[in-house]
């Protein structure tokens, strides 16, 4: 594998339109593979264990109603299956970056410079040519250069936004509670459980 230069990359590029591998329904995804400076690994991997028992440290993330998913992972080696196939070195360790979200990617971008832009100086801050942001236009041409096309993408409901899916997820809570109420109810009570039902729901319809 080529020796990535450490050298800062051009920030004119204009983020590509969103290749058809990378979409699906209305969501739109974003995959990276990037490379993590030695003396910064310690800290990657600290900062991922703290986040994977502290919850709060998914705050920042998880703010962003647009996201349906995300996932960092550090990758070491890459897979090796024998021959005919000759083993990649790595010269780096790499972050794996992945992510699924309501569309368009720009603004979900920006809302990473503006929003938490000292979460992704942790992440990112210590790769070669990685663009500190604000501002959010060369992390855009930095990550143009750096992503790649999805090989497969999934969802479960990929014509619907988080919002959506989780307003369905509590009228159903609601309407279920309901259903297990209504035998014990008699016409009055259920009309008032009803009545409370649809005034409920009305927040998330």
């Amino acid at each position: 594998m080529t020796q990535v230069e450490d050298a800062a990359l051009p920030v004119t590029r204009e983020p590509p339109a969103a290749a058809p591998g990378n979409t699906i329904g209305r969501l739109l995804c974003l995959t990276m593979f990037t490379p993590i400076r030695a003396q910064w690994l310690p800290v990657l991997v600290g900062g991922f264990w703290l986040g994977k028992w502290f919850k709060t440290f998914h705050h920042d993330v998880l703010q962003f109603n647009f996201i349906h998913y995300v996932r960092w992972a550090i990758v070491r080696d890459l897979p090796y299956h024998g021959p005919p196939q000759e083993r990649d070195r790595l010269n780096y360790r790499y972050l794996l970056f992945e992510s699924n979200f309501d569309g368009p990617w720009q603004h979900y971008i920006d809302a990473f410079a503006y929003v938490i832009p000292l979460d992704i100086r942790v992440t990112w801050g210590r790769g070669p040519g990685f663009p500190a942001p604000p501002p959010a236009e060369p992390l855009k041409a930095w990550i143009a250069h750096n992503s790649m096309e999805g090989g497969t993408y999934y969802c479960a409901h990929a014509e619907f936004s988080t919002r959506e899916v989780n307003n369905a997820i509590a009228v159903s809570a609601r309407l279920r509670a309901l259903q297990r109420d209504a035998g014990r109810l008699d016409p009055q009570s259920f009309k008032a459980e009803w009545e409370r039902f649809l005034t409920d729901a009305q927040a998330h319809l």
